[in-house]
C-alpha cells in the first residue's frame, strides 16, 4: 500500500475545536445575554449554513444569539473576531509534526480536511499560517460539501487528483473516520495531537508512503 495523499483535519489536531473546547460562546452568550445552552444547541444545529460558506459565520451568529433569546445590539464583528482568535489554541506537536511529514515526504500531497468557516480558516491562518502548508485546501467553505457525506470525500479526493486507497485521512471525529474508512480511504481516528503527530511520523514505514 502506497499512500500518495494525506487528508488532515484541523480542529482537535492543529487547533483546538474552538466553540467546543474555549470560552467563546461564553463570552458570545454573556456580552449578549443569550442562554448558552440554547445558543450552542441553535449553532450546531446551523453550523452547516457557513461551513459551506452559504452565510457568513457572522450572520449565522447573529441569528443564533437572537434565538438563545439574546440581543443584536451589541453585536461587534471586530469584538467577535477578537475573541475567537483569543480562543484559539494551536497544537505545537501536531504543527511540528507536519513539517516533519512535509521535509521527508515531498512527493505526497497533504489536503487540509475540515468542516469550518471560511472566516474562521483566515483568521486562524492569519496567526498561525496553516494553509500554505496545505497542496489542496479541502475545508468544507472550499468544497461547498461537509463531513461526514459521500459527497465531500467526493470532492476533496477529486481536487487532489487521488484514488481513496491512496488517501490517508486523519481526524478527531469517529464519525467522519467511521464514513472515511467506508468510502475505502485508509483512516486514523486521532482523539488527540499526539496521536495525530504519530500516525504522521509513522507513514513510509507502516504505510509505506513516497
Amino acid at each position: 500500500m502506497v499512500i500518495r495523499v494525506v487528508l488532515l483535519d484541523a480542529g482537535g489536531i492543529l487547533f483546538s475545536n474552538v466553540t467546543e473546547e474555549s470560552d467563546f460562546l461564553v463570552e458570545l452568550a454573556e456580552r449578549h445575554g443569550a442562554d448558552l445552552d440554547r445558543l450552542a444547541a441553535r449553532l450546531d444545529a446551523r453550523d452547516g449554513e457557513y461551513e459551506v460558506d452559504r452565510r457568513h459565520v457572522h450572520d449565522v451568529l447573529i441569528d443564533c444569539i437572537a434565538e438563545a433569546g439574546g440581543s443584536r445590539e451589541r453585536w461587534d464583528a471586530d469584538w467577535v473576531d477578537a475573541r475567537y482568535r483569543a480562543n484559539v489554541r494551536a497544537h505545537p506537536v501536531a504543527f511540528a509534526a507536519l513539517g516533519r511529514f512535509r521535509d521527508r515526504h515531498p512527493g505526497v500531497l497533504l489536503a487540509l480536511a475540515n468542516n469550518e468557516a471560511a472566516h474562521w480558516d483566515r483568521l486562524k491562518d492569519r496567526d498561525h499560517h496553516h494553509l500554505d502548508r496545505f497542496d489542496v485546501i479541502g475545508s468544507s467553505w472550499a468544497l461547498a460539501a461537509v463531513k461526514p457525506g459521500e459527497d465531500y470525500f467526493d470532492r476533496l479526493l477529486a481536487a487532489c487528483g487521488r484514488k481513496a486507497e491512496e488517501a490517508l485521512f486523519i481526524d478527531d471525529n469517529a464519525d467522519n473516520v467511521t464514513a472515511a474508512t467506508r468510502y475505502g480511504i485508509h483512516s486514523v481516528l486521532a482523539t488527540d495531537p499526539e496521536i495525530a503527530a504519530g500516525a504522521l511520523s509513522g507513514l513510509g514505514s507502516g504505510w509505506g508512503g513516497a
